[in-house]
């Protein structure tokens, strides 16, 4: 009887040992498969966070200070571009910040301020250096691209002094008693051609090295004395109709610059006339008043005078120098060249050069 007895507790310990091995199996089990979806989470986790941040930064593409430093000398010129929402931080209080706006639209906000820019305008405001101001682009699909000048009020009396009573009234202002509140000074327009010359200088300096301070220094004096003083008697005095010619003749000049640079191109009205400034059809119908033929006609003419140019030369053959202004046709080449010039390019070839 004892010995059925001890087979019996020797039977039951070992179907004990059996369910806690089963047991410690099953826990052991459990814990691999729970470390297993743990380890997926966090690399689900952290994928996403990688796509988040290679999102950000396709979104941030470029912003650069090409001149100064506003912490240390209350002066900075700044290039944005991309598609970022916000810049605040960018803009400083108790300074002036004149926008050159390229691409894009743009919002200014604060409690005295509602200023919406669009593609090739600019605007002038002074940052009240009580007065919060939230600035960001319109549209989720637009990449917006700027300059911005941001001057402090001190940099401004210590450069210019006792010239400080020559400034726009508004500025002078705003200068003298430290504006608190958000101030447009004057109105959002399109720049002027002067202005879309120093633009486009800007992004792309003439010069490099030592002297590439010296030159953007330059430039920021050269922008604020086009916007910080008040027009003289003389220059206000100017008759209407001469500033219309004047401006007309600056847009022929313009536009004989845009063709001669896109020679090799086919001519892109809206594209000229955002360049410029003015709506395509105003601009076509200006450019033929002033200069008696239309633009199509000005492209053309330049395109076979650089041709002529390049076949008496000598390094182009006739293909080459159709393929160099544009032409992709030799039958079409040869009709506006002799309709240009009276001859054929054949011609015009230097064979001695």
């Amino acid at each position: 009887m004892r010995g059925f007895s001890s087979f019996i507790t020797l039977i039951a310990s070992d179907h004990l040992r059996s369910q806690q091995v089963r047991n410690h199996n099953n826990l052991d089990l459990h814990h691999k498969n729970h470390t297993h979806v743990h380890f997926n989470l966090i690399t689900s986790l952290i994928y996403c966070k990688c796509v988040s941040i290679s999102f950000i930064a396709n979104d941030v593409i470029e912003h650069r200070t090409l001149y100064g430093d506003y912490s240390s000398s209350g002066v900075e010129l700044r290039w944005h571009r991309g598609y970022v929402e916000s810049y605040a931080d960018s803009l400083h209080q108790g300074a002036l910040h004149i926008i050159f706006n390229q691409a894009g639209e743009g919002i200014l906000l604060g409690n005295s301020l509602r200023v919406n820019f669009s593609a090739g305008t600019m605007l002038a405001f002074h940052h009240g250096s009580d007065e919060s101001l939230i600035a960001s682009r319109k549209g989720a699909q637009e990449t917006h691209d700027f300059l911005v000048l941001i001057v402090s009020e001190t940099w401004l009396r210590n450069t210019f002094g006792s010239r400080l009573s020559a400034f726009h009234p508004d500025l002078r202002s705003a200068i003298e008693n430290s504006a608190r509140a958000n101030q447009v000074l004057g109105k959002v327009r399109s720049m002027s051609l002067t202005e879309r010359g120093i633009v486009s200088d800007l992004c792309a300096p003439p010069v490099e090295g030592p002297a590439q301070r010296y030159w953007f220094m330059a430039k920021v004096l050269e922008i604020l004395t086009h916007h910080l003083f008040a027009p003289t008697s003389t220059l206000g005095a100017q008759p209407f109709c001469s500033m219309v010619k004047q401006r007309n003749s600056e847009r022929v000049a313009a536009c004989n610059r845009w063709l001669e640079e896109h020679l090799d191109e086919n001519l892109d009205l809206s594209q000229l006339a955002e360049c410029v400034g003015c709506a395509p059809h105003y601009l076509s119908r200006q450019y033929k008043q002033q200069t008696g033929i239309t633009l199509k006609q000005q492209h053309r003419k330049l395109r076979i005078e650089k041709a002529a140019e390049l076949l008496e030369q000598g390094d182009y053959n006739v293909t080459e120098a159709a393929m160099e202004v544009g032409y992709s046709s030799l039958s079409h080449f040869s009709k506006a060249f002799h309709e240009e010039t009276g001859r054929l390019p054949s011609e015009m070839v230097n064979t001695d050069a």
